[in-house]
């Protein structure tokens, strides 16, 4: 009965995973009509059998159902860049940026206008103008949700998809109206005030605000690095570990207060007291997170087991841990895309996999120590998939981090916000400030970093880490070692002599060009800030890259070299050829002892596994007066093809180049993003490229790529690219130039170019055509 239970789970959750792994969204109607052709069918043949397939038919058209509904909440893209006036609520706590607000806004039904029920708006300016609860009147120019898509990188429409934000947007002007709404979003935001207020200099005060009340935006960047160095990012938030160990201490204390008063336990067991106090106190928690969809999940789950627990009948722990998944799975179907549901549940079902194995009674520091081992080895294959690196001292970190932020820290902090006069909240961060110190010591630990194995080893590892969770004396426990020894392999270099792979990231408005031969790599400029944690450092774990043989830093352009530090902070490189001026910020933080560098100049070649590297700009006697004409220029060849990153020269350096005899280019980055300054018609016509790409953002503020620029590249028969529509694009050169984009390679039901299938037939047929090359 138990595994018939499990089975029909199983077949639920994984008709759920199945069309949330669609490239396409299926016509709804089939989806809804296969459960009920199967369930007629099981009433006649293979009834057991056919049971799991109408569950999987079942979860297949209950994600369908609602993943049609939340796709019908997206943006018109009739509306999309137009200016048009909304009202509505402020939810949610706004978030500071570098320029300016972000929040979440709820607008009111408009009878001419259909809008997203949610949209997360950016007001560019003065900070802190907005407040969670108010309403407002607002001029917005709003655009559908798009996100950059590369190898590794955080897809942000999926996340757009689960948090039912549709569309973005910019506000142009706004009144504050009369009234006010969201109260529990008023009483965190007043929350958030008071540990501002009680901790004004603290260095930590943003790690007690992330505990109390879920806003991260208040932590350093240099800290969130460090968590990540050392594996710990899961502590730093109101997680479904700290919601359970608290709920645990609360039902700890009641349990114990409970049995102690004779009136109390006569009338009422304490083990059920103590189930209610824990759930009140998870549900209290998951209200200062403002109910946010992990701590939701995270809610259901102790919900239900509070429930499996209350009843008098014993229950099997898997079944308490598959009921938990189910109604999870069943309320919110888009949690199988989240990385914090599958850590959570898997990670809990391997501990109970683990204690259900072991034999016989072990003392309490053991049991801490098995425990700890079993959450590593059952996250480990997850996190190599989702972050390309696996921090090997986040055992040790975790294994004082956890019970001083869980037990002592957390606890501290919330008793704080009741404590006018700060000294609890002081208290909290101290101790959190003396973890830091170890966790420093931690990240200082050398060569403790496993990085991004093939991708087809974890298949084989994930069974190993069964194995090795087993009792000891199995006999084939110790098969779990052979199964995660391929990890350790690396995958053959795919690169043959003679030949190189372009990858031309999608970093939005911006360039970042990385070029690989058979065992060497190269990086011309890095794009702005934020891309170097969201897209360059997973795109080379993906790749396998953990070293770089050269860095080119075009020129002095935030969009070009803006990610240069958190990239040089975590990839070692040989050497960084250059045009910025002596004196910049870059090298100060990162010395030449550390990283040599040159200064680009025409004439310098090299050659790396038989293609030939050229800077053939800047030329040292030409007087540019801006840094986009002191930018360095590289060409690529293994003389069959060539490519060409000539960064934001313009018109005048382009006609020098064309003196020098440039000829003409098979793969070219559209100088300058498109724009008018950049791309003379001589320049297009003697350059004649086969691929013309435009790195540029969507929507850009700038109007990239110019429409007549798109003409002439045309015009010269190129097969003119986009990155903000194609995603990050990859060229393999060698005899022929093969290309691809991330957006076909890996498609997706949710992303903004994806259409929605409203016919059967349509479905059936081939909806994924592979790039082809321009006809010349």
């Amino acid at each position: 009965m138990l595994t018939s239970y499990l089975f029909l789970i199983a077949g639920f959750v994984c008709g759920v995973c199945l069309l949330q792994s669609q490239p396409a969204l299926p016509p709804l109607w089939p989806a809804l009509c296969l459960p009920i052709c199967f369930f007629v069918l099981s009433h006649w043949y293979f009834r057991k059998i056919l049971s799991v397939f109408i569950a999987l038919t079942i979860g297949f058209s209950w994600a369908s159902w609602h993943a049609h509904s939340r796709m019908a909440d997206r943006l018109n893209p009739e509306l999309e860049q137009q200016v048009i006036e909304i009202k509505g609520l402020i939810t949610d706590l706004p978030q500071s940026t570098r320029f300016g607000t972000r929040f979440l806004f709820i607008p009111d039904p408009a009878p001419r206008q259909r809008l997203p029920r949610k949209i997360q708006l950016q007001w560019y300016g003065l900070p802190d103008r907005v407040n969670a609860g108010e309403r407002w009147h607002f001029l917005v120019k709003l655009k559908q949700v798009h996100g950059q898509s590369n190898p590794g990188s955080f897809d942000l429409e999926s996340w757009f998809l689960q948090q039912g934000i549709g569309a973005t947007g910019t506000v142009k002007s706004g009144t504050l109206l009369p009234g006010q709404g969201a109260w529990l979003h008023r009483i965190r935001a007043h929350l958030r005030t008071h540990i501002l207020h009680a901790l004004p200099d603290a260095p930590y005060r943003g790690v007690m605000i992330a505990l109390t009340v879920g806003d991260q935006g208040a932590i350093l960047q240099e800290q969130w690095q460090r968590f990540a160095a050392t594996g710990i990012t899961h502590l730093i938030s109101i997680s479904g570990l700290h919601i359970t160990l608290l709920a645990a201490i609360a039902a700890a204390i009641c349990s114990w207060i409970w049995r102690r008063l004779p009136y109390l336990a006569a009338r009422f067991a304490a083990q059920r007291a103590a189930l209610i106090a824990g759930v009140i106190t998870a549900f209290c928690y998951c209200l200062l997170a403002g109910m946010a969809v992990p701590t939701q999940r995270t809610l259901f789950m102790l919900a239900i087991t509070a429930a499996c627990l209350w009843r008098t009948q014993p229950s099997a722990l898997s079944a308490i841990w598959a009921t938990a998944l189910l109604v999870t799975v069943i309320i919110d179907p888009f949690a199988v895309l989240s990385i914090g549901f599958w850590l959570s549940y898997l990670t809990v079902g391997a501990l109970l996999w683990a204690g259900s194995n072991q034999l016989g009674m072990e003392t309490k520091w053991k049991t801490w120590i098995s425990a700890q081992t079993t959450a590593t080895l059952a996250s480990a294959p997850i996190l190599l998939v989702i972050f390309g690196q696996l921090p090997l001292v986040s055992p040790l970190a975790n294994a004082f981090a956890i019970p001083i932020v869980s037990i002592f820290v957390t606890p501290l902090a919330l008793a704080g916000l009741l404590d006018p006069s700060g000294y609890l909240l002081y208290g909290a961060e101290r101790l959190f400030a003396a973890t830091d110190y170890l966790l420093k010591w931690c990240a200082t630990l050398p060569g403790l970093t496993f990085n991004m194995p093939n991708t087809l080893t974890l298949l084989p590892a994930a069974f190993g880490v069964m194995l090795l969770l087993l009792p000891r004396g199995m006999p084939a426990r110790y098969l779990g070692i052979i199964c995660c020894l391929p990890l350790f392999i690396s995958s053959p270099n795919s690169v043959l002599q003679g030949q190189y792979r372009v990858t031309v990231l999608d970093v939005g408005q911006g360039l970042a060009v990385l070029v690989q031969t058979t065992n060497h790599r190269l990086l011309f400029d890095t794009g702005q800030l934020p891309n170097g944690d969201r897209v360059l450092l997973p795109a080379l774990r993906s790749s396998q890259i953990h070293q770089l043989d050269g860095l080119i830093l075009s020129h002095n352009d935030q969009d070009h070299i803006g990610a240069a530090v958190p990239l040089l902070s975590n990839i070692p490189t040989n050497i960084i050829w250059h045009s910025l001026p002596d004196k910049h910020l870059l090298w100060e933080q990162h010395p030449t002892d550390k990283f040599p560098r040159q200064a680009c100049q025409t004439g310098k070649t090299w050659l790396w596994d038989q293609v030939r590297f050229s800077l053939i700009w800047p030329d040292p006697q030409f007087r540019g007066n801006t840094d986009n004409a002191k930018g360095c220029v590289l060409l690529v060849d293994n003389g069959l093809h060539k490519l060409l990153i000539p960064a934001d020269i313009g018109v005048h350096e382009e006609a020098r180049l064309i003196e020098q005899g440039l000829g003409k280019i098979d793969i070219l980055l559209v100088p300058h993003h498109g724009s008018k300054t950049s791309s003379s018609l001589q320049f297009v016509e003697q350059t004649m490229p086969q691929y013309a790409i435009f790195s540029v953002g969507y929507l850009n503020r700038f109007g990239h790529p110019k429409p007549e620029i798109i003409a002439r590249y045309a015009a010269a028969q190129a097969q003119n690219l986009r990155t903000d529509q194609s995603g990050a694009l990859i060229f393999d050169v060698g005899q022929e130039i093969k290309l691809s984009s991330w957006r076909q390679n890996s498609p997706h039901y949710w992303s903004t170019d994806a259409k929605v299938v409203t016919d059967i037939a349509s479905y059936l047929s081939p909806r994924i055509k592979p790039l082809s090359q321009a006809p010349r």
